[in-house]
């Protein structure tokens, strides 16, 4: 298994190394760590080696086996927990017109008994590495990942009737497609049914594969009461009362991967029990270009029909599919709620 993810940071490469070649700047970016603060660290004075152990987590070590100044760093990295295995890492600077180009890579071989793993397992580890990167950029550019992660425990979603209509695009082009829909379509349904409107719009999302690049969502707008005769593709549904379980992300919309995956990883270590639900939904309660990036507000949750529901690997995501096998299930991964907002508490 072979990964590699690199993003351009415009700052100076020396500023970059030093977050780098020193573990005990590692807490500040790493998106596990970040995921759970409390796992015990026992790094060596002189920052080059350390060992982990947490209840999300799980445990292993990491050390520095070379490293070029300002150029590569080469480590090993061991896992004892949740599986043994081995890994190589290693990062490359390269210094640009415009900053630095930071390449993350990792060559490793997955237990046998995953071997059916191995392709989705590229795809998510890639998309850690990727948040990794989005938050180390934050960090050596603003002085902060702009990342604050708060659990809130069970909230009440109250029931909603809502107007919406049904997107299907590639999750690669989902930025593209959506803000299209949120520029051009929502107005067009608040200007035609202003009076029956009375609440913030919203994103429900049906379907998601990062591996097969494919999603399904739903924007709907609250309303009043019931709208008959809607033309195509338009339709009127309701969400019941629903009690959700809430990861808060203070920061911007870049980090919302590492929220969704505390959840996931919290939700595997039992750290929590999913109450019955439906659908993953985001509520954008203003516009986001009257809201500061540092203050929007994030909060991720897995409802229980998205977990496999018996089985060897029941708790674990429901998925789409195993070894050619259609299950009917959803995604590797769980989903977001998002809660955009200024001030609130």
């Amino acid at each position: 298994m072979y990964i590699k993810k690199s993003l351009l940071i415009q700052k100076e490469v020396k500023s970059i190394f030093n977050y780098l070649n020193d573990f005990h700047n590692w807490p500040q970016w790493s998106p596990w760590l970040i995921a759970d603060p409390n796992t015990s660290l026992n790094i060596d004075t002189d920052g080059k080696y350390y060992i982990w152990e947490g209840d999300v987590t799980g445990s292993g070590d990491m050390r520095v086996l070379s490293e070029t100044k300002n150029k590569s760093l080469s480590c090993s990295l061991n896992f004892y927990k949740p599986w043994k295995s081995k890994v190589e890492v290693d990062f490359y600077l390269e210094e640009k017109s415009d900053g630095t180009k930071v390449a993350w890579t990792m060559k490793s071989s997955l237990p046998w008994f995953l071997f059916w793993m191995k392709k989705s397992m590229e795809v998510y580890v890639g998309m850690d590495y990727e948040r990794g990167l989005l938050l180390l950029k934050d960090l050596v550019e603003q002085g902060n990942t702009l990342c604050d992660l708060k659990f809130e425990g069970y909230k009440n979603s109250n029931k909603t009737k809502y107007i919406g209509f049904e997107t299907r695009c590639k999750m690669s082009n989902i930025e593209q497609i959506m803000t299209e829909d949120f520029e051009n379509v929502v107005p067009k349904l608040v200007h035609e049914y202003q009076d029956l409107i009375c609440g913030n719009p919203f994103t429900l999302y049906h379907k998601f594969d990062p591996v097969k690049d494919k999603i399904v969502y739903t924007i709907g707008l609250p309303i009043k009461e019931a709208i008959h005769d809607l033309p195509t593709p338009y339709f009127v549904k309701e969400l019941p009362d629903i009690k959700v379980h809430r990861v808060l992300l203070t920061g911007p919309y870049r980090h919302l991967g590492t929220a969704w995956a505390t959840q996931v990883m919290h939700q595997r270590a039992k750290k929590f029990k999913s109450k019955k639900g439906l659908v993953p939904f985001e509520v954008y309660l203003n516009k986001p270009q009257d809201t500061e990036e540092k203050e929007l507000k994030t909060a991720v949750f897995n409802p229980p029909y998205l977990r496999n529901p018996n089985g060897k690997y029941k708790g674990y995501p429901f998925r789409n599919e195993i070894q050619g096998t259609q299950l009917e299930g959803y995604s590797d991964h769980f989903p977001v709620y998002v809660v955009l907002g200024k001030g609130i508490e």
